[in-house]
This record gives structure tokens, sequence and C-alpha cells, in this order.
């Protein structure tokens, strides 16, 4: 496999898994519909019809961008809206399983510019962790990816460790994307459910995990957010500040749902890793510098058009050593992915 920069943020949705989901829709629970203008919709057991944005199929024009970009190898990523979790039970892990199988024979014809993170019906903990060992034991798989919350449920609880403990077990990276931000209703102006409400639930989510215990549980496990990781790595002193007073014997009768963690979330960095989302190179010389090279991967959030195919050549801008920028380009993802 040829040495370059690696994108680990870099949505696909294969072509054949639209042909798949009209094939065995009413078996899967999922409807297939098209608009006027040509746009194709997915409907999930009677749920809202999720556009399909043309750019997620189109290869053409991903090779293009990361000629450009000087981008050796992406991780393939689903489409967050396409992951189906208003499926449940057989349907949602057949949904992921047949996901999963049409990126693998994409990957075929490109194996030596494209690797993949894995579809999972993480609303179903224990069929999530079967299907992950599959896509990582069968078909190549790097990692799972899933989102920020499950239709608002968010990872504070017991009932996802099944998932957490075979990932931990494969030793694989989990890939965390935002979507449904809480409080979107307050957010239908200026684009601001994507630039507000997805780092702010990337934030969430980081914040009811580790407060919660689900690192104490699963201390090795590896988990990458996107866009420099929300507002965390900016505000984890405020969350250590949260861990340290919610503690105290005075404040327990005002917050008897306390930080349940047994460490400040400042020493859970160690578990955590940040795509460079951040499009300045001073916003991602201070994201390097607070949690380490080590920890910062390069993403595109190809095709989306808040992305940024130029992210490159800001890693190559930063004012630090050679060795820091090759982790960030590719040394990280080679190492997280087993490439």
């Amino acid at each position: 496999m040829q040495t370059g920069a690696i994108d680990i943020h870099h949505h696909y949705v294969p072509g054949a898994v639209i042909g798949e989901a009209k094939r065995h829709g009413q078996t899967l629970g999922i409807e297939v519909s098209e608009d006027k203008d040509g746009t194709i919709r997915f409907s999930f057991n009677g749920g809202p019809k999720y556009p399909l944005l043309q750019g997620l199929t189109d290869v053409e024009s991903r090779l293009r961008m990361m000629e450009n970009g000087k981008i050796a190898l992406a991780a393939l990523d689903p489409s967050t809206q396409l992951l189906g979790y208003d499926l449940i039970g057989e349907q949602a892990e057949s949904w992921c399983r047949i996901y999963n199988e049409c990126v693998k024979e994409f990957l075929s014809k490109y194996p030596d510019r494209f690797t993949a993170m894995a579809a999972v019906p993480i609303q179903e903990p224990v069929r999530a962790a079967r299907v992950l060992e599959h896509a990582v034991t069968q078909l190549d798989f790097r990692g799972a990816y899933i989102a920020t919350n499950v239709n608002h449920r968010y990872y504070d609880s017991e009932d996802f460790d099944p998932f957490w403990a075979k990932a931990q077990e494969l030793d694989v990276l989990v890939f965390m994307h935002p979507d449904n931000p809480a409080g979107t209703e307050l957010m239908g102006s200026f684009g601001l459910r994507l630039v507000c409400g997805n780092p702010a639930d990337t934030t969430l989510s980081l914040g009811l995990l580790i407060y919660s215990g689900v690192l104490d549980r699963f201390p090795n496990l590896k988990l990458c957010t996107c866009h420099g990781g929300g507002f965390f790595p900016y505000h984890v002193s405020r969350f250590d500040r949260e861990f340290a007073t919610g503690r105290q014997a005075t404040r327990r009768a005002d917050r008897p749902n306390a930080p349940r963690c047994e460490a400040a979330p400042s020493a859970y960095l160690k578990n955590l890793y940040f795509d460079t989302l951040v499009y300045d190179v001073e916003t991602l010389e201070f994201l390097r510098n607070k949690v380490g090279a080590e920890r910062v991967l390069l993403g595109t959030d190809f095709p989306y058009a808040l992305g940024d195919w130029q992210c490159v050549d800001k890693v190559e801008s930063l004012p630090c050593s050679e060795t820091d920028k090759r982790l960030i380009l590719e040394g990280n993802a080679r190492n997280l992915l087993k490439l």
C-alpha cells in the first residue's frame, strides 16, 4: 500500500446499496423513493425520508479531490442518515450487513485507495457487536462508524456495553459522527444545525460517555470524533472543573447525578482521537498542543459542503516538527487502522 496522507473522515455510499434497498425493502422495512429532480430518498420503518446527496455515490469526483488534495488513501465512512437507526432487531442487523457487503465489493476495485469503517446497528448493541466482528474478521474492515446519539439516546447507559466490549476486544477504532443534534428545533436558521449543532452534539456525547464511566469499564477503547472533537478539547478544563466540584459533598444535594467517572475527563484523552476539520492552522495547532500530535488524524468530510479538501496543506503549515506532521497525515491512521 502506498505511503501518503490518509483521510479518516470520508463518506461514501455504494450505488449498489440503492438497488439492494429496493430489492429487499419490504423485508427490511426500508422505502426508497425518487423526487422529480432525481433525488433518491431513504425511509426506515416509516420514518423521515432522508435525501441521498449525489456526491456520496460518485467515485470520479472523490478520486480527483484526493489527487488534488494529496490524499493517498481514504477510510470510507457511511452516510450517518442511512445507518437505519429506526430499524429494530433482525432488520437493523441485516441492513448493516448488506451495506458493508456493498462497500466491500467497492473496495475490491480500489484496494490501494480505500479502506472502510463498518456500519453497525448500534441501536441493537448485541447485534452491533456481531456485525462489527464480521466486518473486521471477514470483510477486513478497520473499525466501526456510529452516530453521537441513537434517536436522542446517548451512551451513558450500560445497555451499550456489549458493543464497546467487542470494539475493545477486536482492538479497533470507533469513529463517532454527529447526527440528529439535541436542540435542533432552535437551529433552523443560517445553517446553525451544522455550524453549532454538530460540534455541540459531539461534545454532549463525549461528556455523557466519559462522566457515566464508559471509559472506566473499557479502558482500552479507542474513539475518534470529527470536527476537531466538537468543543471538547477546547473546554476539557471546564469538564474537569465540574468533575471536581460535582463530587463535593456540599453539591451532592444539588447534583445527585454527579460525574461517576473515576478520574477527571482530561485523563481520558488517552482514549480519544480527533480529526483535523477545524479549518485554520491556528486552531489546528491549539488542538495538536492540547491533545498531542499522536491523537490527531486527517479528515476532509468529503463530499459535504463544510468539508475541507485542503487539510493536508494546513497540516504541512503547522509550526511543528516533520515527525508530528507525518503522524497527523498518516502515521496515526496507519497505526489505528492497522494498515
